[in-house]
């Protein structure tokens, strides 16, 4: 799964870098988790602006998750995107 944060000035004073923090610290810790798929890599990406904000208001950060875009991206949301992905179907 690729995850690219863009780091903007507006995406990073509206969390940007914590959403960052966040990654990196689930992307050191996801395999020493239970149910997590063994082929799951977590890859990270950092993203200059990308111009997704300009004009627009409410919508910053912005991540792309595989390509998708998630405007107003939040810690919970991405985070939860990403376990739904790494966890082991049953």
């Amino acid at each position: 799964m690729k995850v690219g944060i863009c780091t903007g000035s507006k995406c990073s004073f509206y969390g940007a870098s914590f959403l960052i923090e966040r990654l990196e610290e689930l992307q050191e810790d996801i395999h020493s988790m239970e149910n997590i798929r063994d082929d799951f890599q977590l890859e990270i990406e950092i993203l200059p602006c990308v111009g997704e904000c300009k004009g627009v208001e409410d919508v910053s950060p912005i991540v792309f998750i595989d390509g998708e875009i998630i405007r107003n991206a939040s810690t919970p949301v991405v985070m939860e995107r990403i376990m739904n992905e790494a966890m082991l179907k049953s």
